[in-house]
């Protein structure tokens, strides 16, 4: 490849990254992060276990 393609394709991929960056951390996705990260303590979608667990 030219410098000359490089030096766009490199331009183009870091303004990529940064939309992607700016999107991530923007106040507009912050109630949905907020929702994905307590998933994974979020229990209402399981059974109950058993309070109490007899012995053997």
């Amino acid at each position: 490849m030219s410098p000359l393609v490089q030096s766009i394709w490199t331009v183009v991929v870091f303004v990529t990254f940064i939309g992607i960056v700016w999107w991530a951390y923007s106040g507009r996705r912050k109630k949905d992060f907020d929702e994905a990260a307590r998933l994974a303590l979020d229990d209402s979608d399981h059974p109950q276990q058993p309070q109490n667990k007899t012995e053997e």
